[in-house]
């Protein structure tokens, strides 16, 4: 019982240990997942955060630069507008600006008398006022909108449409300045401003180019709050909105915005109460720089304005014809298709290199488990290996000892005892010496070259030596050799001892494993079908035979069948695997053919000598060790 915990209590430590390593990966790979989850989730609320507020920055300076060139624009009181002083403020302005061409005309506005008809009269770029007898037609709508609206020194009132009638804050803070009040066209585009900073009721339109805006002030806007265009996370484009195909007025891709309505990740409305509408479910206005007294979407009052958080100086409320809205829109687009792909390619990413260290974690515990298994195969080879060389070589020492003590104590009387009992001392010491070649010889094969003494030999005295050498073991054992050597055989070039070796282990197999028919076949024949011509040397028995899924593990060191260890035949389990070896190093191979119950044939095929080579004489030369298996070679050096 108690000889039996020690291995229980063993194996159960060599499977916990991969077990519990086994359930840290796992434990490991959930947490990992969680935290890709969470980290994606955190990027991308911090993306779509950004998002907004380079959105946010874009909407306020385009703001700043117009209401910079409107007070530029303005005079001081109302009492007159002088067109040369008016020219002289756009002729400087132009000069300071690097939008210099972004005015077309600028036009004064105001209505005579409360039954009078409206004054509209062109200020520049003609250096002197000239009314004009009719509107511009591309002013229509607003000229509609401002007769209905109508101007006052509190501003544009009446419906604007979305910017209109807006509610403001109950109680505003009185340390911010409060903003002009003015309006945009963006059909047009023209701006709508106060003449003067004195209150009163006169204004000027100032008329837009459209190509200095998409050619010089969005991309400058775009560049400064969403980086170069060639290298960019974002596709960026500025829309008008409202009718069935949307107006492109500015893009830094080639054909992104052309449909507003689909791929986008957000997008915001650049006059009037800033509204952003974002690609994904997760988005919301909370994160906004709005402008103050401004109410959100739903009707609910925004926070009052923080310094340098709302609109600069004036506020350019959208005219809107009728209920068609046409405003500005700024849409923005990952490059990666959304900013939820690309917070999901980048959490694959994070997810391929997560499991790839746990991908390397889990093939370390899967070394640790084949290690450990592999040191437990080759600590039992190594009790195997001890237990049957002990055998081994304690048949011969116990034969040796009792003859000696036999010979001490007189029982050999006379010349005939003396000389039977030296040769059963002659035979065992070969026996113990041959064990002792064969442990030598394996360790030797572990080294990266072994010189052989190379000559040239005839395989009939070959034979006839190895069967010298085994011929009593083979009497003892009660075995018969069938001996069959072709004639005129031609020599082969080979290590004399070294080859003798190896069809000696073959013999010594043989005799072991040859069952109860008691027969050994040694034949050598020439095969001319191959080039070089090939000598085949075979070693037959009737014996017990090999399986056939044992046949590719017999030449392996120290192997032996399972059946062979449950019977009484105790062996080293180095004899194939020497022979297999010693074949390759002389430049042959080893080959078998064998059937269960019926008996086994080994054959090694050596080439023969070429002319050259059969008049050379004895050479020490050094030959490289083949090592089929390079597993097991290593196994045998640890051994």
């Amino acid at each position: 019982m108690g000889t039996n915990k020690f291995p229980s209590k063993e194996r159960l430590l060599t499977w916990a240990v991969p077990i519990l390593l086994t359930c840290v990966l796992i434990a490991l790979a959930v947490l990992q997942y969680r935290w890709s989850r969470e980290v994606s989730e955190a990027a991308s609320t911090r993306m779509q955060t950004s998002l907004q507020d380079s959105m946010m920055n874009f909407r306020l300076d385009l703001a700043r630069e117009l209401a910079t060139m409107c007070l530029e624009l303005q005079g001081e009181n109302a009492a007159s507008i002088d067109a040369r002083e008016l020219a002289h403020r756009v002729a400087e302005w132009q000069r300071t600006s690097s939008l210099s061409a972004l005015i077309l005309n600028v036009y004064e506005w105001k209505r005579v008398d409360g039954k009078g008809q409206p004054l509209l009269r062109l200020l520049t770029p003609q250096a002197h006022f000239e009314k004009m007898a009719e509107w511009p037609a591309e002013f229509d709508a607003a000229h509609e909108t401002l007769l209905s609206s109508g101007f006052t020194t509190a501003g544009l009132r009446g419906n604007l449409g979305s910017a209109g009638a807006r509610k403001r804050t109950s109680a505003p803070r009185k340390e911010l300045e409060e903003p002009i009040l003015g309006a945009i066209d963006q059909d047009v585009p023209v701006l709508i401003v106060p003449a003067t900073r004195s209150g009163e009721a006169v204004w000027l339109l100032i008329a837009l180019d459209r190509v200095v805006l998409r050619d010089r002030l969005f991309p400058q806007l775009s560049a400064r709050y969403f980086g170069d265009p060639r290298s960019s996370e974002y596709e960026v484009a500025v829309i008008g909105a409202g009718s069935e195909r949307p107006q492109m007025l500015f893009s830094t891709g080639a054909s992104f915005g052309d449909d507003a309505r689909r791929g986008i990740d957000a997008t915001l409305n650049l006059f009037g109460a800033p509204g952003v509408r974002m690609g994904t479910p997760q988005s919301s206005l909370d994160s906004l720089r709005t402008a103050g007294g401004y109410t959100a979407p739903g009707g609910d009052p925004l926070a009052p304005p923080q310094p340098n958080m709302g609109f600069y100086k004036i506020r350019f409320d959208p005219i809107h014809d009728g209920n068609d809205d046409r405003d500005w829109h700024l849409v923005v687009k990952h490059r990666k298709g959304s900013v939820a792909a690309a917070v999901a390619k980048l959490r694959y990413r994070n997810l391929k290199i997560s499991f790839g260290v746990l991908l390397v974690l889990a093939a370390s515990v899967a070394l640790i488990v084949f290690n450990s298994q592999r040191a437990r195969r080759l600590a039992t080879l190594q009790m195997d290996f001890v237990a049957g060389v002990s055998h081994e070589l304690r048949t011969p020492v116990a034969a040796i000892l009792s003859i000696s003590e036999n010979i001490v104590d007189g029982i050999v009387v006379n010349e005939e005892q003396l000389l039977r009992y030296g040769g059963m001392i002659q035979n065992q010491a070969r026996l113990l010496q041959h064990l002792v070649e064969q442990v030598l010889r394996f360790a030797a094969l572990q080294r990266t070259t072994t010189s052989y003494t190379i000559r040239s030999i005839k395989i009939a005295d070959l034979v006839d030596e190895v069967l010298e050498n085994t011929s009593a073991l083979i009497v003892a054992s009660g075995f018969t050799v069938e001996r069959e050597i072709d004639p005129n055989l031609p020599e082969i070039n080979a290590d004399f001892g070294v080859l003798s070796q190896c069809v000696q282990n073959l013999i010594t197999n043989a005799v072991k494993y040859g069952g109860q028919n008691k027969w050994i076949g040694v034949r050598a024949s020439l095969s001319r079908r191959s080039s070089p011509a090939l000598i085949n040397v075979t070693v037959e028995d009737h014996g017990i035979g090999i399986d056939d899924e044992e046949l590719k593990h017999i030449f392996e060191p120290f192997y032996r069948s399972p059946k062979v260890i449950e019977s009484p035949v105790h062996g080293t389990g180095l004899g194939l695997a020497l022979a297999k070896n010693f074949a390759e190093a002389m430049g042959g191979w080893l080959t078998v053919t064998s059937k269960p119950g019926i008996g086994s044939a080994f054959t090694i095929h050596l080439p023969v000598a070429s002319e050259s080579n059969m008049q050379s004489k004895i050479a020490e030369v050094e030959v490289g060790i083949i090592h089929e298996n390079s597993e097991l070679s290593s196994e045998t050096r640890e051994l």
